[in-house]
């Protein structure tokens, strides 16, 4: 059986992964500033402390690897790496913006 919508009924479908959405900023001028900004960002959303976090920032990607990869980008061009740092999904570019989002119930 198929259920038909008229535009009466229709509800737009909510993103709930905006509300779990947290955007933070990095100096990219100071040395490894990506690695303490996604750890202090990560702890901040998650409200714990940056010392307790678990998994720690290493055991899930290369700190050193990830400051590499964004400082090579091009001046015209945008990098943008993404990944899973225990239950959310951290996004970081090389113009100095973060975001790390939540996979809420069920992941991605």
């Amino acid at each position: 059986m198929t259920d038909e919508i008229t535009p009466d009924t229709f509800e737009q479908p909510v993103d709930e992964l905006d509300e779990q959405r947290h955007t933070f900023s990095y100096d990219r001028s100071e040395p490894h500033s990506v690695g303490v900004a996604i750890i202090r960002a990560v702890a901040s959303v998650s409200d714990v402390d940056a010392l307790s976090l678990e998994p720690r920032l290493y055991d899930v990607i290369d700190p050193d690897a990830l400051e590499r990869l964004l400082s090579g980008g091009q001046a015209d061009g945008m990098v943008q790496i993404s990944f899973e740092f225990g239950q959310y999904l951290v996004t970081v570019t090389n113009n100095g913006k973060l975001v790390v989002q939540s996979f809420g119930r069920s992941k991605l």
